[in-house]
């Protein structure tokens, strides 16, 4: 499924749920992964609920999960995102660039 992107549009950036970190705070934290246009790996850590209903202290690792994102611009192939529910502590939005091409239409709230 190819979209047409434009700023300001809501999507899922795949990634990899790699590890379930610990139980507390409730529902408890994972690490995800994922790799940007340039071939570099990030790793994000937030309560399993944000990256999706199916991480579990259970579940078998690695998994597939997605990152809710924001698309702040698109510049031919490559698209800058920031996830929709995380900013740093100096309330700056956090920015990578991907591929336009990973990005797939937003299918959750």
């Amino acid at each position: 499924m190819t979209a047409n992107w434009a700023t300001g549009d809501k999507c899922e950036l795949p990634a990899t749920a790699n590890h379930w970190l610990c139980d507390e705070p409730q529902p408890g934290l994972v690490l995800v992964e994922f790799v940007d246009a340039n071939g570099r790996p990030h790793c994000l850590v937030d309560k399993s609920a944000i990256f999706g209903a199916d991480l579990l202290p259970t579940s078998t690792y690695p998994r597939p999960t997605y990152i809710q994102c924001s698309i702040e611009e698109i510049n031919g192939d490559i698209a800058t995102v920031s996830p929709w529910w995380t900013t740093s502590r100096a309330g700056i939005p956090f920015l990578f660039d991907v591929r336009v091409e990973v990005l797939v239409p937003r299918t959750t709230g």
